[in-house]
This record gives C-alpha cells, sequence and structure tokens, in this order.
C-alpha cells in the first residue's frame, strides 16, 4: 500500500482507474465521502473505516467493506478478501458505479430544483388558504358588524319607544 501526494481535479480520475482497490482508512474527521464517490464514480470497490462520513455513502457488502478505525487486522483481511475475489471486486464496483449516479452533478441539481419548486407550490398553497380564511372571516365580521347594528337600533328603537 502507498500514498501519492496531493493531485488535481483532472488528475484523480487517472488515479481511482489504476487501482484494483480503493482503501481510505481514516480514522475519523471526514464529513462526507466525497473520496468513496469518486472511487466508485470509476467502478473501484472500496475498503474504509466505518466512520460516520463514510457510512452514509458505503454500504458494507455492497459497494465495498467497512472495517472499525484503528484495526490494521481487520483492514487487511478485508483487503485480502477483495484481492483474492476478483468477482467480487467487479460486483462491488458495479454497484458503487450504480450508486454514484445517484450523486451526479446533473441529479443533485434536478433533487434541489424539486425542492424549490416543492417549497413554491407549498408557499403558494399556504397563501390560497390565508386568502381563503381571510375572506370568510371577512364575510363573518361583516356579519357579524350587520348583526350588532341591526340589534343596536332595534334596542334602540324600544327604547326610544318606551320613554
Amino acid at each position: 500500500m502507498w500514498s501519492l501526494p496531493a493531485a488535481s481535479a483532472e488528475e484523480l480520475p487517472r488515479y481511482y482507474r489504476s487501482c484494483d482497490i480503493f482503501c481510505a482508512p481514516s480514522t475519523g474527521g471526514e464529513s462526507f465521502g466525497i473520496i468513496l464517490l469518486e472511487a466508485m464514480a470509476c467502478q473501484r470497490p472500496i475498503v474504509a473505516t466505518d466512520i460516520p462520513g463514510y457510512r452514509c455513502v458505503l454500504e458494507d457488502g455492497q459497494q465495498g467493506l467497512l472495517v472499525p478505525p484503528k484495526d490494521e487486522q481487520v483492514l487487511a483481511n478485508a483487503l485480502r478478501r477483495l484481492i483474492l475475489s476478483p468477482d467480487l471486486r467487479q460486483r462491488m464496483g458495479e454497484n458503487g458505479w450504480q450508486k454514484a449516479q445517484g450523486y451526479s452533478w446533473g441529479r443533485i441539481a434536478q433533487q434541489v430544483l424539486e425542492y424549490y419548486e416543492a417549497l413554491l407550490a407549498e408557499r403558494e398553497r399556504a397563501r390560497a388558504e390565508y386568502k381563503r380564511r381571510r375572506s370568510r372571516f371577512g364575510a363573518l365580521r361583516r356579519s357579524a358588524k350587520y348583526l350588532i347594528k341591526s340589534r343596536w337600533r332595534r334596542l334602540r328603537r324600544s327604547r326610544w319607544l318606551l320613554r
């Protein structure tokens, strides 16, 4: 196992494609497994530590294997398992590619757009409901005013007649 210096965004796909297995033995601090998605997009099976940022992207046994952080023996066994099983590597690589498609920028942009459209539709529904209630309340208020005025007139007339 070896590591490389930081690579440019243009070089990353070449690096991912040059490996048979992508290994990410991070011990924490990953908010989201973007590097796992990049490896998945290149159809590479993954061995990664079971930390929250990776767990939300990688399903253990589907796109790769999750291992406990700081456990070198389990990490080595997971790597050995994938090295000795080309069919498993192939299946996990294909599963990873399919999963990565759900995170493409086109898909993400579409999801954001749909979310905003849903918010706008909800806002319009709320406005329409507010207007409906307001107009109904206005009609009730006008009816109440009329009722109060007519009763007041009757009361005034009856008092006037009693004088």
